[in-house]
């Protein structure tokens, strides 16, 4: 990921140095042209004024005068002097008496004044009498360091557009670089996860082979003996015992085989309320073995497409894992929408403490000492392949909740 932003910042950095180079040779160029043209204007200006000057004077200072006054409505001009040889006979300023005017000054020339950049103008002509009269004329020049902060500015503004453009789509290429990498990862270790599960599952395969013929000829075995047991309760504990240990036996074996088994629904249209009840039935010996109670709400009358069979057995993993956690009340609410049956079972049991509840669907993750930590990770699976999801939604002791989603499938 990080290479990929490297290759991809790198460009737009040269981008944006070549744009800022790119603007100072411009400004640069703008200027130099600018100048050209105003000293070219200036040197015009300054013929003229030498000219005109000339034959005012001739028909006397008042008319030049009156040239001047006509002169200085032009707004551009900043201020205009006039000397008859050393003598200021005439000043216009439009800034309180402003007149930089020294005597080593050139006829044309740029001045950095306070009042911003001024074009000064020099021209100098006789009257009739061969008085010398100078005249000083200065413009607003002021607009080319106006133009050059345009400049600027839109420069700087590129700048920041391009610095939020670069770092937003960096901000696209991390987030959706992260999402593509944890997808990656999750694909990765769903990867792992199933060849470990189809080798335990050979495995198991191989054990449960081996292991299937002497525990079926045990089984038959105890069920003819068990007649010849006396009806004291110490047989009739170790009796018990011994069915449970084969019952846990062949469940460790199938729940192997379950977690390297593909699981494909057979979508049909469920009586929700009838599988309710069948499934209420079917946990009333576990039920009454625990002194527990399970109370279950549906509404009547409620056809859902599922798969029954692997619904049932969701709700058979999670009624037993709250019984096995000491619950004595088990709650299971099936609301029904067009488009998804949401379920709900909540107990009063132990609860779950924070690591456990985090890890809860993981394999191998147990509260039970006894237990093997598969069931939740099974109704995980059995719930991805009906495109649904599952959530624990209170881990707190005697309110354990978890919540059920599962989308309305289409039928085969």
């Amino acid at each position: 990921m990080k290479k990929r932003i490297v290759l991809f910042i790198v460009p737009l950095i040269l981008i944006l140095i070549a744009i800022f180079f790119l603007n100072r040779y411009t400004r640069n160029k703008i200027r130099a042209q600018s100048e050209q043209v105003t000293i070219a204007e200036g040197m015009t200006i300054r013929n003229l004024v030498e000219v005109s000057g000339s034959h005012l004077t001739d028909e006397g200072e008042n008319a030049l005068m009156a040239f001047l006054d006509n002169l200085y409505r032009n707004e551009l001009i900043v201020y205009i002097g006039l000397f008859k040889d050393k003598e200021l006979i005439r000043l216009l300023s439009r800034f309180e008496g402003y007149f930089p005017i020294v005597e080593t000054q050139k006829d044309l020339h740029v001045i950095d004044s306070p009042i911003g950049k001024i074009f000064h103008i020099k021209g100098a002509f006789k009257d009739k009498m061969g008085n010398p009269f100078y005249l000083h004329i200065g413009y607003n020049y002021d607009f080319l360091s106006t133009f050059e902060d345009t400049l600027s500015r839109n420069f700087y503004i590129v700048v920041i557009l391009f610095s939020i453009i670069i770092l937003f789509i960096t901000g696209l290429i991390i987030y959706f670089d992260k999402k593509f990498f944890q997808k990656e990862l999750e694909l990765e270790r769903e990867k792992q996860e199933k060849e470990r599960f189809r080798e335990l599952s050979l495995l198991t395969s191989e054990i449960a082979h081996e292991i299937k013929n002497p525990l079926n000829s045990i089984y038959l075995s105890f069920n003819a003996l068990e007649k010849y047991l006396a009806p004291r309760e110490e047989a009739l504990f170790y009796r018990d015992a011994l069915r449970g240990e084969i019952r846990r036996i062949t469940a460790i074996i199938q729940s192997y085989s379950d977690l390297s088994r593909e699981i494909y629904p057979r979508i049909e249209a469920v009586d929700m309320a009838k599988l309710a009840a069948e499934f209420q039935w079917m946990m009333e010996g576990e039920l009454k073995k625990n002194n527990a109670v399970l109370t279950v709400h549906v509404e009547k009358d409620t056809i859902f497409n599922t798969d029954s069979d692997l619904v049932k057995q969701v709700l058979l993993n999670l009624v037993k894992n709250a019984i096995e956690a000491d619950a004595t009340a088990v709650t299971l609410t099936m609301v029904l929408s067009k488009k998804r049956l949401d379920l709900t079972v909540g107990d009063n049991g132990a609860g779950l403490d924070e690591k456990t509840a985090a890890d809860i669907f993981k394999p191998y993750v147990s509260t039970k000492t006894r237990g093997m930590g598969l069931g939740l990770h099974i109704v995980l699976k059995i719930l991805k392949a009906l495109d649904g999801d599952i959530r624990l939604v209170s881990r707190s002791p005697g309110n354990t909740v978890f919540k059920i989603e599962i989308p309305r499938g289409e039928r085969m």
